[in-house]
């Protein structure tokens, strides 16, 4: 992965807004430590910087901003299976100087225009593209959203960045806190339910499968792909086949790469299924295994963690990761400053912590299984639609499976009404939804009175209504658009780039997606619990105690344990919050879980604040 900046200021002078391009791209070093590059406009008042992560294309070759006949790009990613692009772009003519994603990315856009060419690519990306001949600059996010673009705009002037530190020093940027964004944190743990807001008032977050154009006048944004609800019927088959093709395209590199392991059924299915095809291509290379645990952590997932280490047969080096609340007392600062939006609990610490070990393993790429349980129903919170489409579809013997296997998928005997209270409330509107959820959960995390009622009101009017043909379809696809991935991604982008580690999810590729979604209502769940297409479609690869297992922890931290140890800067943050928000409950009358909420949210608008005014 890199970094990228954009700015456009026409009331600088070309000095002046080179100058700021290096100033902003600096703060993007950690994102790119392998090479940096500028390029300014004489055409437009226009500067673009890029901090560079070199993983494929090495050298020179994909050396950025790179230019073309008329126009420039800086590129944030990766593009998977790109050859039979390429080999179209060279039947007509064009001629490459090296194997670079970006030069073939720069071709396509040059030859085919940005409507035509981004049908045609595939991968994690965040991209501008300045085309002289338009006169107009281009910012484009991949269709999950894997690559983060934020921008600010005032007037006649735009920045866009890979991360908000690298907006945040310009002096016009507004810092004020946005109460109702603050308010879907607190109560939800998550800022990503109304499209491009952030919880800074100025700046934005260009959504998932959208792209924007610059022309100095106005920004217009528009969606170019969407998730499909209902694409075509498809099986364990279709999904073992795609899943087989992401895995071997994302383990693409010219750098060493490893993957982690949970324990759970994601990350397990991508780590062996690499493995099985490292053997397939005759691998030498060491792939590099990293599992979290730990010590404090009140579960142990170890065991299944050693069951899947195990079954890797193809050259590979095992790295067990831990940390504990004494460690992240003493990096919290540098854990705010990497994190920048905060998540809804001290998991994200874990990844800091892999990503960490994988850098002074001189790992650049991990791939994870991020994405597996929105992709294939794996949350108790899908039993409510997935039993709404098999009531639809009449099929009462997957009806009595759901309900029989629901006390074990919730590990709690005599739950299996659970699912028919979960249908019946997922049978409401999605407005109504919404509401009665911020007001639930504001209740449960101590909030009360005005800003409850605020909280709802903002749920029924903005929040993300989840659409789409099938019940359960539509809820999958509202947890990748709004409640689930986008705040999974964010953290997952910060601390595997805090230190030069670029993430791969290969459940999140556009066709695994796309054959997921095509599984039967009644062939999502089985007797073993949820995620039974997936199970089916890796059923030989994983080792029972993996595939048979109906619960799942990931990487688990003890929260309590933190929240006691960060108990001075939590509280520090709990009183910003408070203070932004004009109100909120005292914080002895808060949970661990509301602590570390109000604390870490309080800590962000704290080093945003701090951000802007040092670089001013």
């Amino acid at each position: 992965m890199c970094g990228i900046v954009a700015l456009w200021d026409a009331g600088m002078s070309a000095e002046e807004r080179r100058a700021w391009g290096e100033r902003l791209s600096r703060r993007l070093a950690h994102r790119g430590p392998d090479g940096e590059g500028i390029w300014t406009g004489a055409e437009a008042p226009l500067v673009l910087a890029h901090r560079r992560l070199a993983i494929r294309g090495l050298g020179e070759q994909g050396a950025q901003p790179m230019l073309g006949n008329r126009s420039v790009l800086v590129f944030n990613g990766e593009l998977f299976g790109p050859e039979e692009l390429g080999r179209e772009l060279a039947g007509r003519g064009v001629r490459f100087r090296g194997t670079s994603d970006t030069e073939i990315l720069l071709h396509a856009l040059e030859t085919f225009g940005i409507e035509d060419a981004l049908p045609r690519i595939s991968g994690q990306f965040a991209f501008a593209w300045w085309s002289a001949d338009e006169q107009q600059l281009h910012l484009v996010r991949d269709r999950v959203g894997i690559r983060p673009v934020y921008f600010a705009v005032q007037g006649q002037r735009l920045v866009a960045a890979s991360e908000q530190k690298a907006i945040l020093p310009l002096p016009w940027i507004d810092t004020t806190a946005s109460p109702d964004a603050m308010l879907r944190f607190l109560v939800l743990g998550r800022t990503d339910d109304v499209p491009e807001e952030t919880l800074l008032a100025g700046i934005r977050s260009l959504p998932a499968g959208h792209r924007a154009v610059w022309d100095g006048r106005g920004l217009r944004i528009t969606r170019y792909a969407r998730i499909e609800s209902e694409p075509p019927a498809s099986g364990p088959l279709e999904i073992r086949r795609e899943l087989e093709r992401a895995v071997e395209e994302q383990l693409v590199s010219d750098v060493p790469i490893g993957a982690t392991v949970s324990g759970g059924l994601d990350s397990s299915s991508v780590a062996l299924l690499a493995d099985r095809a490292r053997i397939r291509r005759g691998e030498s290379s060491l792939l590099h295994l990293f599992a979290y645990h730990d010590h404090a952590a009140e579960q142990d997932e170890s065991d299944y963690q050693r069951a899947v280490l195990a079954a890797i047969k193809s050259p590979h080096e095992v790295h067990w990761v831990s940390s504990s609340p004494a460690e992240l007392r003493e990096r919290f600062d540098r854990y705010i400053h990497h994190q920048e939006e905060p998540y809804s609990d001290v998991s994200s610490y874990a990844e800091y912590c892999l990503a960490a070990e994988a850098h002074r393993s001189g790992v650049k790429v991990l791939l994870n299984g991020l994405g597996g349980d929105e992709v294939f129903v794996g949350y108790p919170t899908f039993f409510g639609p997935l039993l709404l489409d098999i009531l639809r579809s009449r099929d009462f013997r997957a009806l009595e499976a759901t309900v029989r296997v629901a006390p074990q998928v919730l590990a709690r005997s005599g739950t299996g009404w659970f699912p028919i209270v979960a249908a019946l409330y997922h049978a409401a509107p999605g407005r109504l939804r919404n509401a009665v959820t911020a007001l639930r959960s504001a209740r449960a995390g101590g909030i009360r009175g005005a800003l409850a009622w605020r909280s709802a009101r903002d749920a029924w009017s903005h929040w993300h209504v989840h659409d789409g043909r099938g019940a359960l379809n539509a809820a999958l696809r509202g947890s990748i658009e709004s409640w689930c991935i986008p705040r999974y991604l964010l953290h997952s982008d910060r601390m595997g780039l805090a230190h030069g580690v670029e993430g791969r999810v290969p459940m999140l590729d556009d066709r695994v997606i796309r054959a997921a979604f095509g599984v039967p209502p009644a062939a999502r769940v089985g007797a073993t619990g949820l995620k039974a297409s997936l199970r089916a479609a890796v059923a030989d690869v994983l080792p029972p105690l993996v595939r048979d297992r109906a619960w799942k922890l990931g990487f688990h931290a003890p929260l309590p344990a933190y929240v006691a140890a960060l108990d001075e800067p939590l509280r520090a943050g709990h009183a910003v919050a408070r203070a932004a928000l004009s109100g909120g409950p005292d914080w002895s009358a808060l949970l661990p879980p509301d602590r570390w909420r109000w604390g870490a949210l309080g800590a962000y608008l704290a080093w945003a604040k701090r951000q802007h005014a040092e670089a001013a």
